[in-house]
């Protein structure tokens, strides 16, 4: 009776109003949700272990087997380059490929991480797809199934990420495999939505039809509802893989490898040099996957704009599938059943000039481009500086190096447009033609100006070009003349009428690429640093003395260690030895880079209606105006690529000649979409047309 009086008696102390009362009833949730966690962990180890054994398998096999340890880095670039041509297009696997290798210019360690990441998502896409898919199938055919299914879906696509995350750390502890499942379950529930409504649209008296003609419920589905649901299932697939991309750096929180593991680990030690490099990789990546898995009716936007659009139709991705029907409905149709125009004289004459240009110049890159020294190696490799008696090739390092490569691809592709065009005109590749002629031609000169202009390195002995990049330079003329004469009386029209407004927005660019440009003149084109971290014998004096005094008195330890990281960074920065665009101890390619986009600017002007308005003058000057942008920006390439390729430690490249290859493809590529417009126009058959008239008169008047 005394604890009943005693219990009262504190309850009564609480009043009803008070926050504490509410720790008297309260629910224990957390404690059952523990216990169930608890048993099952100790009774259903084999279930667990059951689950776990395909995300192991996959990527213990597949990744690290497989790709890392067995594929070579060339065979990963064929792989991707293949798989792009097939489910895409050629020239989608051309720049994956491309895209793909970069990764492995940033460094070995990128490159690894680079394809641990790609093997992480499509483990988890191929999982999310052999549960997802079925599954969605079946939430189509059957009611009950969608109504049972659903509000799991809600629940997965309502909770956040990490509230699952911790039982599945619990479960499967830390690493590559329980990241996985989290990503999986985060990106799988977009994939059965949309399998669903894929189902579900095919119009039902195509499904009745079938039926009555006596197909299985089996043929139904494969030859009928599949098919006709197949925009549904790659948005799908492309949005699941969007979202696992997304996870990557919950992934890495959680102790999985891949590149999010850099980023990560650039924050935590705030390495601005890693995080750039692992986020450039990151970007790369992501970009190869999103446009290996575009369906073709959605094939627009970047990539973060997609992966925005994701997760804002994460919770209802039946608007996604509605803006791709939308989008595949709006899109122009091209016609095929008449013939492209026939080359124009002054069209046959420009070509004749691409071809036989480009195959001097492909020549020529197996000629002598210099002799006794290295002109571009020497810049980064001091034993070039000095190689009397020898000659070098434009595809050698001590040569032309990647001006030589730069050389020989666009050679290549003159070649091919030229003898396309002239076997029938309009067909291959759509940039076979006078503009994309025009464009290469304009950046294969400043690609030749380029290695003709740099200065020799410091400490050279001698130097002579050879008779191969005259050659290059020669036929560089002659296919820019010969183009250009092309190009004003090519039939060429715009698919759609193009505004008649001044594009104010590509003057904009220009500025601001001729802005870049200034700045990455100004900016350092090498850094050498062999001589860094040297110090003076003042410096030395005054570390030596702040290390006696540590010495002498501990407590001085710890302001003279900083006292000291400090005198060994200004030895740092005050001997390295930075070269700008301008010096002539540098490559001097400043004022190359300043007056080619000067020109691209110019060009920009009439190209963007700012003088007449009219469709093929803007065409021809957007095509001058790409064209020296996109040779703007071989400059940068050449000598970041040339000097990599042959650099020593300690020099490496500065960041001048990146934001002139940035600025010069920032130009080129705000050039391209008003050059895509525009298409070799159709040769129509009027006397087919005049026959069929002629023919239907003869009926008309027999019958009568």
């Amino acid at each position: 009776m005394s604890r009943i009086l005693n219990w009262v008696t504190e309850e009564d102390k609480i009043g009803i109003q008070d926050n504490e009362i509410l720790d008297q009833w309260e629910v224990p949730f957390g404690a059952w949700i523990d216990q169930m966690v608890d048993w099952i962990d100790a009774n259903l180890v084999w279930l667990l272990d059951a689950i776990k054994w395909p995300f192991e398998f996959l990527l213990r096999n597949f990744v690290d087997n497989f790709l890392i340890e067995w594929l070579p880095w060339w065979g990963a670039v064929l792989l991707i380059f293949v798989i792009g041509c097939l489910v895409r297009s050629i020239s989608v696997g051309v720049t994956a490929g491309l895209a793909l290798a970069l990764c492995g210019l940033l460094g070995a360690d990128y490159w690894i991480e680079s394809i641990r990441t790609i093997g992480m998502v499509l483990v988890a896409v191929v999982l999310c797809a052999l549960i997802g898919i079925p599954l969605g199938i079946l939430c189509g055919r059957v009611d009950s199934a969608w109504n049972a299914v659903r509000p799991i879906l809600d629940a997965m696509q309502v909770v956040h990420a990490f509230v699952y995350m911790l039982p599945i750390i619990f479960f499967f502890s830390i690493g590559v495999v329980p990241a996985t499942m989290v990503t999986m379950i985060f990106a799988i529930p977009p994939l059965i939505r949309l399998t669903n409504l894929g189902i579900r649209q095919v119009p039902e008296d195509v499904v009745e039809a079938s039926r009555a003609y006596g197909a299985t419920e089996l043929r139904v589905l494969t030859d009928v509802q599949l098919p006709l649901a197949r925009p549904a299932l790659m948005a799908g697939l492309n949005q699941t893989l969007l979202l696992s991309i997304s996870m990557l750096g919950i992934a890495a929180i959680m102790g999985a490898g891949g590149l999010g593991r850099l980023v990560y680990k650039s924050v935590q030690n705030l390495s601005v040099s890693q995080a750039a490099s692992s986020g450039l990789a990151l970007f790369i990546v992501a970009v190869v996957l999103d446009r290996l898995s575009q369906p073709e009716e959605s094939d627009t936007g970047n990539l973060f704009s997609r992966i925005r659009k994701a997760w804002a139709t994460r919770s209802n991705p039946e608007d996604l599938l509605k803006e791709v029907q939308e989008s595949a409905a709006e899109k122009p149709s091209e016609k095929k059943e008449d013939e492209h125009k026939q080359l124009t004289p002054q069209e046959r004459i420009g070509y004749a000039a691409a071809g036989v240009g480009g195959i001097v110049a492909l020549i020529s890159t197996f000629l002598t481009w210099g002799k006794d020294s290295g002109l571009l190696s020497g810049h980064s490799r001091t034993t070039d500086l000095d190689l009397a008696g020898q000659s070098f090739t434009g595809l050698q390092a001590s040569g032309g190096s990647w001006a030589g490569y730069v050389v020989f691809g666009l050679s290549i592709f003159l070649i091919l447009a030229a003898v396309s065009s002239f076997r029938k005109a309009g067909s291959g590749n759509r940039w076979f033609s006078p503009d994309g002629v025009v464009i290469a031609s304009i950046a294969m000169l400043i690609v030749t100006l380029t290695y003709l202009l740099v200065n020799n390195a410091v400490g050279t002995v001698s130097y002579s070009h050879g008779i191969g990049i005259y050659l290059a330079l020669a036929s560089s003329i002659v296919m820019v003349l010969g183009g250009v004469y092309a190009l004003w009386t090519a039939p060429y029209s715009a698919l759609r009428p193009l505004s008649l407004t001044v594009s104010w927005s590509r003057i904009l660019t220009a500025i601001t690429a001729v802005l870049f440009i200034y700045i990455g003149s100004i900016a350092g084109w090498t850094f050498d640093e062999r001589g860094s971290g040297q110090l003076s014998s003042a410096q030395e004096e005054e570390v030596a003395a702040l290390k006696a005094e540590c010495d002498a008195d501990a407590s001085t330890c710890p302001l003279n260690t900083l006292a000291i990281g400090s005198i060994y960074n200004d030895a740092r920065l005050s001997n390295k030895i930075i070269r700008d665009g301008y010096t002539e101890e540098g490559g001097g390619l400043g004022y190359l880079s300043i007056i080619g986009i000067a020109a691209a600017a110019l060009f920009v002007l009439p190209a963007a209606g700012l003088f007449r308005k009219e469709e093929h003058y803007r065409w021809r000057w957007t095509t001058l105006a790409a064209g020296t942008g996109l040779g703007v920006s071989l400059i940068g390439l050449v000598w970041i690529a040339s000097l990599l390729r042959v650099s020593e430690t300690l020099i490496v490249t500065g960041n001048g000649a990146f934001l002139v290859l940035t600025a010069g493809y920032i130009l080129f590529s705000s050039s391209k979409k008003l050059l895509d417009e525009f298409r070799r126009e159709m040769d129509y058959d009027d006397s087919a047309a005049a026959g069929a008239e002629s023919e239907a008169d003869q009926v008309a008047l027999s019958e009568t």
